[in-house]
């Protein structure tokens, strides 16, 4: 079993027993060594790189996001709106905005999905896409790594997962490398 895993599975462990077992007890602060700060902000750090799934795009900025939402709509999905971040940035003064799109989609039913199969546990999920233009001048596509999520759940809420990281990866087939 991966690291990633393992930590993942005893947090959640973790955080169902203190919930059953009622509201904890302030506790004194243990005392931890500016060595083992750094460790734990880096294992912190490494857990957040592994929950979200970034990829370059092969087309340019507007036309990556053109084709998420045309391949989205396509396959059903809802697709809301796309939020430009970079307008919204420069609108409250930012003068280095860089250029970024959040595009809103999910898959038809997919939170209602998840939360039948998890019995109302599971929250819902971001149904986000963030196109943006790295420093590199490259363009990124970010979102939430759904399958790694589905791979440390178990039963109908894994399989939900997995089928919507299946149509997350369709969508961008053909876009990302």
């Amino acid at each position: 079993m991966s690291r990633m895993r393992y930590v993942l599975i005893l947090t959640g462990l973790l955080a169902g027993i203190t919930h059953a077992q009622g509201p904890a007890q302030p506790a004194a602060a243990p005392q931890m060594t500016q060595q083992q700060m750094q460790e734990a902000m880096m294992r912190q750090m490494q857990m957040m790189a592994a929950m979200f799934d970034l990829k370059t795009s092969k087309l340019g900025f507007e036309e990556t996001v053109a084709a998420i939402r045309a391949a989205a709509e396509k396959r059903g999905w809802k697709v809301d709106q796309v939020h430009d971040v970079q307008a919204a940035m420069k609108a409250e003064g930012a003068k280095d905005a860089p250029r970024m799109k959040v595009i809103a989609a999910c898959p038809k039913d997919a939170n209602e999905q998840l939360a039948k199969a998890s019995q109302g546990k599971a929250p819902p999920l971001p149904c986000r896409v963030t196109v943006f233009e790295g420093k590199d001048g490259k363009v990124q596509v970010m979102r939430l790594n759904t399958g790694m999520l589905a791979r440390g759940m178990q039963g109908d809420t894994a399989k939900v997962l997995a089928q919507v990281a299946g149509e997350e990866e369709a969508v961008l087939q053909g876009i990302v490398q």
